[in-house]
């Protein structure tokens, strides 16, 4: 095998154990390959006070179990919007290079868990060392590439134009970095969920435990609190959301829409509800279990990790037909694909489907099959990004090449 460097600002840590979970996830599948890994994980220096003085209890480094985990400091100026791919990318691509160089042996090759921060903080210590770099491109900063300060669009480029792979979470979004550089290294490295990590055998025994009865319809969302992830269309489509046996669960750990929520259901016809803050792995993973359906009318996504898990527990899903959402749901078939902003739309969709248990078992059924079908797990993941970057390391990279295994078939899409 060979020993890699990976860097995610955004990764779990003892006070954050909810972080950029994915990125854990991606590191362990890949680590379980044998892969040797050095992680590194930057976090901002502490103020003394405030909201995040936090950061400062934060350990230097922390076993995380598959792997060790080191956080390095950096200068991260507030406000945020103001300094972040500016003088705090500065900061980070100053103090990463001589952190490695001064505590981890020299790696055959470099993985960026984000472009930004972590692929343009790695970019001089690769170049130094004439070390090959692989990105992860996921849905935020290329989905506003072009909205970006031109100074910002500069740095992305060049981290890209050094990456010797752009390993991208949707066909969307390898479509986007594609057209950034000129020379062809955009392929897709999908995320996943592993359907045996979900107890949906157990449903009634959760659904006890919960206190809901097993004819309630239990329809979940999960993600920010955020107008990106539509809580305002939301929020506007539960006024005609008015049945007498439905629950709805919000399950998020970010945002600042979460007490609009609250307002908006209060005075809406729906009378059983939690909004829920922090849930953790295992308690998200119950829910997702006993959820009939699972609705995300985000305006913009990669291929959102929700709707694997989704997919994975047997979840009908309603979702905004954006970005990558389409390649994961067949409208129709494994779910309902809404236009995005339309509070209408979701509110009719979700209708249907509540009345409909017969189409929303359908759904459930043929999204697991997708899943499987496709390979969208995080053990496939691992094997696929381990072979990237062996490919890469022998000379013999083809972006161009299937990232699905050739032996899997999709159940729910007619060869043509």
């Amino acid at each position: 095998m060979y020993q890699a460097v990976v860097s995610a600002m955004n990764h779990p840590d003892p006070y954050n154990p909810y972080m950029g979970l994915f990125n854990a996830r991606s590191f362990a599948s890949l680590g379980a390959q044998g892969v040797d890994l050095d992680v590194v994980s930057p976090r901002p220096r502490a103020p003394p006070v405030g909201p995040y003085s936090e950061y400062g209890r934060i350990p230097a480094e922390h076993d995380y179990g598959p792997y060790d985990v080191s956080y390095p400091r950096f200068a991260y100026l507030l406000p945020q919007k103001l300094f972040k791919y500016t003088l705090s990318s500065r900061s980070i691509q100053k103090m990463l290079p001589a952190y490695l160089e001064a505590n981890v042996a020299t790696p055959d090759i470099c993985h960026a868990g984000h472009i930004h921060y972590d692929g343009y903080g790695l970019l001089p210590y690769c170049r130094e060392n004439d070390i090959p770099l692989t990105v992860m491109g996921r849905g935020k900063i290329l989905n506003n590439y072009h909205d970006l300060a031109t100074v910002s669009q500069r740095k992305i480029r060049a981290t890209l134009e050094y990456a010797d792979g752009i390993l991208c979470v949707s066909d969307s979004l390898a479509q986007i970095a594609q057209d950034i550089v000129d020379e062809p290294k955009a392929t897709v490295l999908p995320n996943g969920a592993d359907p045996s990590r979900y107890p949906t055998e157990n449903e009634s025994q959760i659904r006890s435990e919960m206190g809901l009865d097993p004819e309630t319809t239990v329809v979940l969302f999960c993600g920010g609190y955020t107008e990106r992830k539509g809580i305002h269309e939301i929020r506007e489509a539960i006024d005609d959301i008015d049945h007498d046996d439905v629950h709805m669960v919000f399950a998020g750990h970010y945002g600042d829409l979460r007490a609009d929520l609250i307002d908006s259901l209060q005075a809406s016809p729906v009378d059983s509800y939690q909004v829920l803050w922090e849930v953790p792995p295992l308690a998200l993973r119950r829910w997702f279990a006993v959820a009939d359906i699972f609705m995300l009318p985000s305006h913009a996504e990669g291929r959102p990790n929700t709707v694997y898990e989704s997919m994975a527990s047997e979840t009908a899903v309603v979702a905004s037909e954006v970005s990558g959402i389409p390649e994961q749901v067949v409208d129709g078939e494994s779910g309902r694909l809404i236009p995005p902003r339309d509070p209408g739309a979701l509110a009719a969709a979700l209708d249907r489907l509540i009345e409909d248990e017969t189409t929303r078992n359908r759904f459930a059924e043929n999204g697991l099959a997708r899943l499987r079908s496709k390979g969208w797990t995080w053990e496939a993941h691992g094997e696929r990004l381990a072979d990237i970057h062996e490919s890469i390391l022998d000379g013999d990279w083809d972006p161009s090449r299937r990232t699905t295994p050739a032996t899997h078939t999709d159940p729910l899409v007619k060869p043509t």
